[in-house]
């Protein structure tokens, strides 16, 4: 079974470069390695310096790369969900397929499938790592969000479903599978939350050295803590050590010592590109850190 290595930040604190620099740097060391980002802003292929539009594909010895965008995610949802969809609503109400579409272009269904994704490909893809490049801070933690209430949802989707079976008159033999469906996702959710929580899953958290990141990084902290998802590390990433980021430092050497260590990276201007400039931008005495808590 491979560790699957999330980086969780607010949008513009280097969640994609320092994800790619840590995929490249095991891919180094022989590691086999899956990145996966389904941050659409910076695209993955701007920070690695290839095409990705066409699917996952090897951008240097050992490690495969896939960029997820939101059409992407929809199309996916369609051709795994969307026949599923349809047998549960047509055998309630008078609907063609056109539900499929509406329901795929429903809020939160690019952030759930995005979970069923990932948990999908831990449990397909051949590697020793998938480092996973996720959503800016508001749609990650709105994702595991809408996780959650799926699976308390669907409890009680199961008992909708038998009522309203009952009072159109539609109960027939061998129609059960609609309320089969409806349990198959109910433990599917359970199953992703519960993959979130385990010891196969390393969540970092990535921050800039200014108060407001630092505030930031304290929500999505206790956010992931109050799902019972532990946080492995917390990335200060462009450190520049003036003064003033000295004494943000400090806020986050007191809120997280002894809770998550700190990894600090020093601002690099322009940001890296391509597997073997990347793989060196985490100083070497921090990515002994990194490597610590994730294996």
């Amino acid at each position: 079974m491979p560790v699957l290595v999330s980086f969780w930040g607010k949008g513009g604190v280097g969640k994609t470069t320092l994800s790619s620099a840590l995929a490249a740097k095991l891919a180094s060391e022989g590691y086999r390695v899956y990145l996966l980002s389904t941050d659409f802003i910076p695209s993955l292929q701007d920070v690695l310096g290839v095409e990705l539009q066409g699917g996952p594909r090897e951008v240097c010895d050992g490690l495969i790369a896939e960029q997820l965008t939101e059409e992407k995610i929809i199309q996916l949802w369609k051709e795994r969900f969307g026949e599923e969809v349809y047998r549960v609503a047509s055998s309630l109400f008078p609907v063609d397929r056109e539900i499929v579409d509406y329901v795929a272009g429903a809020p939160g269904i690019v952030e759930e499938f995005t979970l069923y994704y990932v948990w999908e490909k831990f449990h397909r893809v051949d590697a020793d790592f998938i480092v996973w490049d996720t959503m800016a801070t508001g749609g990650g933690i709105r994702m595991l969000r809408i996780e959650k209430e799926f699976y308390e949802h669907l409890g009680e989707a199961a008992k909708l479903y038998l009522k309203l079976k009952g009072f159109f008159d539609k109960i027939r033999t061998g129609e059960a599978e609609p309320l089969e469906l409806i349990e198959s996702w109910r433990r599917l959710a359970d199953n992703i939350i519960k993959f979130l929580q385990s010891d196969t899953h390393r969540a970092l958290l990535v921050s800039r050295p200014l108060p407001v990141d630092f505030s930031v990084v304290r929500r999505v902290y206790s956010e992931l803590s109050s799902m019972s998802i532990p946080v492995r590390a917390v990335v200060v990433n462009m450190m520049g050590y003036s003064q003033t980021e000295d004494r943000v430092l400090e806020m986050f050497i007191h809120e997280f010592e002894g809770r998550a260590p700190l990894v600090l990276v020093p601002h690099v201007s322009p940001p890296p590109s391509e597997c073997e400039k990347l793989k060196s931008l985490i100083p070497s005495d921090q990515m002994k850190r990194v490597l610590r808590v994730i294996k």
